[in-house]
């Protein structure tokens, strides 16, 4: 049994719907108890105003506003403890360390196959989300990505 609170609901933004319908399917086969929200864009964020979420997976690449913005703007509203995850199929170095740098606390690739994509949850959601910063400090360490 875990010593510490354990993930029950995710937002994924990301622009692109498949992406949801894959981490969807990935956690509801792990654990069909946590929730999984989508934001594809700006204009929804008011349907999750008053939502709580154990973990934010964010896309870099997206119109209008990238991942990095929406980034900003999370912690700029006050989420500083809110586990911000960048998934993203970016394998630039310059992208992952200016994620860790704005305060994403892990970067994780979107993965090439659904078993590697459900490895990659299952992980994510074992960790200890109680202290982000740690997490942040272990992956930060060179600008680690999580690998499957």
């Amino acid at each position: 049994m875990k010593d510490f609170k354990e993930v029950r609901s995710i937002l994924l933004i990301d622009d692109d719907e498949d992406d949801y319908d894959l981490v969807m399917e990935a956690i509801q086969e792990l654990n069909p108890d946590i929730s999984v929200a989508f934001l594809s864009n700006c204009a929804q964020v008011g349907r999750y105003k008053n939502v709580h979420f154990d973990l934010v997976l964010l896309d870099i690449n997206m119109p209008l506003f990238d991942g990095f913005h929406w980034l900003k703007s999370i912690r700029e509203h006050g989420y500083k403890d809110l586990p911000v995850i960048m998934y993203t199929n970016s394998l630039s170095p310059a992208h992952i360390k200016k994620a860790y740098e704005e305060g994403a606390n892990l970067y994780f690739t979107k993965p090439d196959n659904f078993p590697k994509l459900k490895k990659g949850m299952e992980q994510i959601i074992g960790m200890d989300w109680t202290d982000p910063e740690s997490i942040t400090r272990r992956y930060r360490n060179e600008y680690a990505t999580l690998s499957v």
